[in-house]
Formats: structure tokens, C-alpha cells, sequence
């Protein structure tokens, strides 16, 4: 199957500081680098999960791909398009057929609108003035399980579920091909929680979606997706299918956020991992293998060689970037895959 979305070698940067302060002070590259060659594809009606500690970049690839962030570098696909050079108005037609769910299910809405004022805006701003705006509003709101009631409600008369249901109905007001959910199940309660993965699942189903799901709460990545991608700095450390990763990670990052994952059972025996010393900055990154510094398998080529993509022999789609992986063999060079996680340029 074709991917829906291709993302090959992106890059994004963030200037910390302006030009006259970095003249006077001499800096020469006044940037943080937050995606530092990122690569990946979702093929139509998948879902992958995007992976990582706060300020990885997670959400910097979502608001890329919806086109709130520009990249420095790099090739942004939708449906064999080519859409990251293109204008406002050229990429309308393309934005149109993806939608974004946001972090903050509240904030996320503004509280001078209506409920049917927020869910009839994407027919507005893309002009689709044919369209029976009171008629949608009901359906959508009947489609996450609202009455029609809740049309006339503000925001701030909303709980946090009602508040992320309002939010998914929409961003599903124009029936995208992918839909971005940044953090879908934050703030809620673990019943409401249910409820949302539950509800996206059926539309997925019904609708037939890609969904890119940013979350820390690896219980809702293990029940939802399909393959999952783990980021660390800005670069893709880890990716594969889902229940793959979780069986056998081979990155020693992923298997410290694996055995920091919750367990419910009381009796459960753990094997916690400690992760030493500090999330490094953005500004001073460690060289050769960046997480060497809190990596308990470092050896002294991780803090001088950045490690290329490598895979293993009974999955060649599970690609990881590691001098020495936790178990199993690994394909020769020659034979691993080289936009699995991302082409890596010299620093």
C-alpha cells in the first residue's frame, strides 16, 4: 500500500537569539536544531505513535506537517504530492484532508465561540458555503456522543471529555485522510480516557483515517497503534511495529521508557530502569551517540561515533540507532535500511 504521508530528512530550527545579539556576541549559529533529519510514512488507515520525553520534538513534526511550523530542510508528502514548498493557498486543498487534535482540549477552543460556532468553522474556512452548517453541527456532535444540546454550550461549560470530544468532532468535520492527535488522553480522567481511545478507534474504522498519535502514556500506544517511533533530541532512535518494540526493544532508551511504564497489577514484579543525569540541552549536544551520556551500555565509541541506522535480521523494518543494541543480530550494512529513521548529515 502507498503511504499518505511521506516524510523524508526534516529539519527544523529555532533561533534563540537576534541577529544584532549574535553579531556582537560572535555566535555564529544563534539556532537550536529540533528535528534533526526525521523521516517516516503512514500508510492509509495506520496508526503510529510518535514517542519521547517532553521536548523531543513531537509536537514540532505535528505542526510542521499542518504547516504551523516551517522547515529549514526537508520533503513533506501527502498522497505523492509534494507539499512543504507550497503556498498558502496551494496547500489548502491538502490541509483540507488533514486535521489536528491539540494538546489542551479547553484551550484549544476559543471561549467567545459557540460549540456549533467551533464545529461549523472548517466549512467557513474552506468555503463550503453549500453546506447545512446546523445540520453538521448536530451530526457531529451525535457522531462523539453529544446531544444536539451541546451546540448552544461555550467552552467553559464543558468538562475536559466533552471539551476532547468537541475537539474531535472538529477536526472530523471534513472527513480527513489523516488525523494528528497531540496527547489525546492528557488531563482526563482513566474513565473518559477509555471512552476517547475507544470512540477514535470506531471512527478510524468508520472513516477508514491514518491517525499520528504524540503521547507519553505508553497503555494507550500499545492498544491503538499500529508501529511506533522513538524520539530522543530530535532524531528517530527507534522505529517499528508496536508490538514488535515493545517484545524486544533494541535501544537502550526505549527499554528504560518501556520499564518506566506504570503497571496496575500490585503484585506485578518490576524491573524499574534508572536513567542518570540529565535530559542533555538542545543548545550543547553531547557528540557522537547523544544519549551516551545516560546510557548504562556506553562504551567509549558512543561518545565519539554518531551511530548509523541499523535493523534486525527477523525484522528488517525495526530500525534503531545504537552501537551496541540490547539482543539479537543485525543486518549487514549493506542490507539496512536508509529512510527507516532518517538520513543523518555531519554536525
Amino acid at each position: 500500500m502507498s503511504a499518505l504521508l511521506r516524510v523524508e530528512d526534516l529539519r527544523v530550527r529555532f533561533r534563540t537569539m537576534g541577529p544584532l545579539k549574535a553579531l556582537a556576541t560572535g555566535t555564529r549559529a544563534p539556532f537550536i536544531d529540533a528535528l534533526c533529519g526525521v523521516s517516516f510514512e503512514i500508510r492509509k488507515g495506520e496508526t503510529l505513535a510518535l514517542v519521547g520525553e517532553s521536548g523531543s520534538g513531537k509536537s514540532t513534526i505535528a505542526r510542521t506537517i499542518i504547516g504551523l511550523q516551517r522547515a529549514v530542510s526537508g520533503s513533506i508528502s501527502f498522497d505523492g504530492q509534494e507539499i512543504e514548498e507550497l503556498s498558502g493557498a496551494e496547500r489548502k486543498p491538502y490541509l483540507r484532508r488533514m486535521a489536528m487534535m491539540f494538546q489542551d482540549p479547553i484551550g484549544s477552543l476559543s471561549p467567545r465561540l459557540t460549540v456549533r460556532s467551533l464545529l461549523t468553522e472548517p466549512f467557513r474556512i474552506h468555503g463550503l458555503k453549500d453546506r447545512d452548517v446546523e445540520g453538521e453541527a448536530e451530526r457531529l456532535l451525535r457522531m462523539v456522543g453529544l446531544s444536539a444540546e451541546f451546540a448552544r454550550r461555550y467552552p467553559h461549560q464543558l468538562s475536559g471529555g466533552q471539551a476532547r470530544r468537541v475537539g474531535i468532532a472538529r477536526a472530523l468535520a471534513l472527513s480527513p485522510d489523516l488525523l494528528i492527535a497531540d496527547e489525546p488522553t492528557a488531563g482526563l480522567d482513566v474513565s473518559v480516557q477509555g471512552e476517547v481511545l475507544n470512540l477514535l478507534a470506531r471512527l478510524q474504522t468508520e472513516l477508514g483515517m491514518a491517525i499520528l498519535i504524540i503521547t507519553h502514556n505508553l497503555n494507550v500506544v500499545r492498544h491503538m497503534t499500529d508501529r511506533m517511533a522513538i524520539m530522543y533530541l530530535g532524531r528517530f532512535i527507534e522505529v517499528g511495529a508496536t508490538e514488535r518494540i515493545f517484545d524486544q526493544p533494541r535501544h537502550p532508551y526505549t527499554e528504560a521508557l518501556l520499564a518506566a511504564n506504570p503497571e496496575p497489577d500490585p503484585d506485578a514484579v518490576l524491573n524499574r530502569i534508572e536513567l542518570k543525569g540529565e535530559v542533555p540541552s538542545l543548545m550543547r549536544r553531547p557528540s557522537g551517540c547523544e544519549f551516551h551520556t545516560r546510557c548504562r551500555y556506553a562504551q567509549d565509541i558512543c561518545s565519539r561515533v554518531f551511530p548509523e541506522p541499523s535493523a534486525g535480521q527477523e525484522d528488517k523494518k525495526h530500525s534503531f540507532r545504537c552501537h551496541f543494541p540490547i539482543a539479537g543480530d543485525i543486518l549487514p550494512t549493506s542490507e539496512r535500511p536508509k529512510l527507516s529513521i532518517g538520513k543523518t548529515r555531519s554536525r
